[in-house]
């Protein structure tokens, strides 16, 4: 697999976090954790420019797949850097 390039998943919201994964410092339960609020790309992107680079920090990560949410944030560093790559309009950018 190229650089850049995301897994494929089995349907689009397996895709969806294959995507947030591929992201540095986003683990599994940041990333269903944030699906559970943003549910796609659309959604995500939307919060995003609306809400600002803190729109995630307060976002409880998921304490396993189906979806029941912990106690820890997301945090303000990760919001922040998926603020960035989410929102980018450079196109040369590389921050992932």
């Amino acid at each position: 697999m190229d650089s850049g390039q995301v897994k494929c998943g089995k349907d689009a919201e397996d895709t969806y976090i294959n995507i947030l994964l591929a992201n540095v410092r986003v683990t599994g339960p940041i990333a269903y954790g944030i699906a559970a609020k943003y549910p796609n790309v659309v959604s995500l992107v939307r919060g995003l420019e609306e809400k600002g680079p803190t729109a995630l920090e307060h976002l409880k990560k998921s304490a396993n797949k189906d979806g029941a949410l912990g106690e820890r944030n997301i945090g303000p560093a990760i919001s922040r850097r998926l603020h960035k790559v989410f929102t980018e309009v450079d196109p040369s950018s590389t921050d992932i």
